[in-house]
């Protein structure tokens, strides 16, 4: 009896034993196939993870080059260290090993090298030399040094707004740094390698190298010394007269090329973070200003083209006249006077220009006003161009088309100026301006930029006799200042009064001082345009022919040597 009980006991054992053999292979089993079938991927991948690494290979910027060569933004190497916290032996070690050589503080580096959820962490990026061999010299696991490309800016502040600057990542973040990122930036490459459970690379085993493809180079239409000159004859003028900005900008008035958008007080790329980042504005088109009597120059090229007006006729003009509800005034004269259109201009008579515009209506003026550009961007090829102000004339009280003919109830950027005064230069044609001449390839292939075809916008008769009326301005009216000898230059000058804070009014105190104009005078090359906001001075000394026309004259006597025109 106690024999079968105990052959029962055993054969429940066995029994228990075999089933439990049986569940044990069978989660066996269902491991494998979990292993080798369902979750294969995910352990491939975490094989992969822990016997390969990564490394990104930068790619090298491209350079951006003045229109002669003269190298502006160029990349050079630095180390970046960097961490993979899954192969830290000691983060308490390393992270004070590495506070000592980077002098950064050892509970931070700490912190990042635990983290082992992440497989990458930068320590510090664009080290110097001496740091990155002193750490190689520790050979601390998990710890690396890779090249890392940095922007550098040869020439400094020279076209600084243009040229822009770049973050720490070497992506574009203003001027043409961002606009022609694509070509710049390049492809990242890959080095693909294998590694032992202690990180170390694996001698003889299969790497995998992705070359990087450097960025290409972008050639500016910029001259760097005209530049440079402009640059400088605006900082004095913000020193002399005490203003709170100076502008300007050179431009070939035939195909739209621009030699030089200046602006004054600016900044130091390679230190911009140190400067108000309103500094890092292109002012030439992105500040806008009521342009004051160098719009004359349109009103009365609309008045000529449309036959409102003849270019030999005469006005008989009183001092002041009544727009609306509005009287405007000549600035000194008292008495009645005759003058013709071309004196209109010469003597930059508001109540001529006036009675011009009312000649035209308002639907005829606003039509021109927008043909010359006014209202819209000119497409120059730099972000954070402004448009400019300019309201449709169903909107206009009685009083607007006085104000606008003499530059008022209006708002341009300097360059949109420049660039309606360019069609008097060309014979009647609106260009396009630019900043970018060709992009070099890495196969040294040349990539020329297609930027849209000029438009006529009067006739080279009306440009003729406008530019006529502007040579008169400059060797006997408003604009003597900018003579230059044996050039024949054209010009217009301009004073506007700034308008109130509060948008309501102007204020007597506060000005903006302009010179517009281009030379030579039978084949112009080259057009600029200066404007100083709020220069101070003793009583009316302080004018567009007086400020701003020294600043035209010397940019444009240097300008026409430098290009060999005169």
């Amino acid at each position: 009896m106690i024999r079968e009980n105990n052959n029962k006991i055993n054969r429940k054992r066995i029994y228990f034993l075999f089933i439990l053999f049986i569940l044990a292979f069978i989660v066996i089993i269902y491991k494998l196939i979990s292993i080798q079938y369902t979750y294969s991927s995910k352990y491939r991948e975490d094989a992969e993870f822990q016997h390969m690494d990564e490394f990104v290979i930068n790619s090298k910027r491209g350079k951006i080059l003045d229109r002669n060569g003269v190298e502006l933004a160029v990349s050079l190497v630095e180390k970046t260290v960097y961490a993979n916290p899954k192969f830290i032996i000691s983060p308490e070690y390393e992270a004070k090993a590495l506070s000592g050589i980077l002098d950064l503080d050892k509970d931070i580096i700490k912190e990042k090298l635990e983290n082992e959820e992440l497989g990458f962490v930068y320590i510090q990026r664009k080290i110097s030399t001496e740091q990155a061999e002193l750490i190689n010299e520790l050979n601390l696991p998990g710890i690396y040094i890779q090249n890392e490309s940095k922007r550098y800016y040869p020439q400094n502040d020279l076209a600084a707004s243009i040229i822009g600057f770049t973050g720490i990542d070497n992506n574009g973040l203003s001027g043409i740094e961002l606009q022609y990122e694509k070509f710049l930036r390049g492809v990242d490459g890959k080095f693909i390698i294998e590694k032992d459970v202690f990180g170390n690379i694996i001698p003889g085993s299969k790497n995998n190298y992705i070359e990087p493809v450097n960025g290409e180079d972008v050639v500016l239409t910029i001259d760097s010394q005209i530049q440079y000159i402009a640059q400088e004859k605006l900082k004095e003028a913000v020193a002399d007269y005490n203003a709170l900005r100076a502008i300007a900008v050179v431009m070939n008035p035939v195909n739209g090329e621009v030699y030089a958008l200046a602006s004054y007080p600016g900044f130091d790329l390679n230190n911009y973070q140190d400067y108000d980042p309103q500094l890092y504005k292109t002012t030439g088109i992105s500040y806008t200003y009521e342009p004051g009597s160098t719009f004359k120059i349109i009103n009365i090229a609309s008045a000529l083209e449309n036959n409102c007006v003849g270019s030999n006729q005469i006005f008989y003009l009183r001092p002041s006249i009544l727009v609306g509800d509005r009287v405007i005034k000549e600035i000194f004269r008292t008495y009645n006077i005759e003058y013709s259109t071309e004196e209109i201009l010469k003597y930059s008579s508001n109540i001529g220009a006036v009675t011009v515009a009312l000649s035209m209506g308002k639907e005829l003026f606003w039509e021109s006003i927008r043909e010359f550009g006014f209202g819209e961007q000119t497409g120059i090829d730099l972000p954070g161009e402004e448009a400019g102000l300019f309201s449709d004339y169903k909107v206009w009280p009685e009083s607007t088309i006085g104000a606008l003919a003499i530059g008022q109830n209006i708002s341009v950027t300097p360059l949109q100026l420049l660039r309606a005064a360019c069609v008097i230069a060309n014979d009647g044609y609106l260009v396009n301006p630019n900043v970018v001449y060709e992009i070099r390839q890495q196969n040294d292939s040349i990539e020329f930029l297609q930027f849209s075809e000029k438009v006529r916008i009067i006739s080279e008769e009306t440009a003729n006799e406008v530019k006529y009326m502007m040579l008169s301005v400059v060797e006997e009216g408003t604009g003597k200042r900018a003579q230059i000898e044996n050039v024949q230059v054209c010009g217009k000058t301009g004073t506007a009064e700034k308008v109130n804070e509060n948008g309501v009014g102007y204020s007597e105190g506060r000005s903006i001082t302009s010179f517009i104009g281009f030379a030579p005078y039978e084949n112009p090359k080259i057009a600029i345009i200066v404007v100083v906001d709020e220069p101070h001075g003793k009583k009316n000394e302080v004018w567009g022919g007086t400020v701003a026309a020294p600043i035209f004259k010397d940019i444009m006597n240097f300008s026409l040597k430098r290009l060999k025109i005169l």
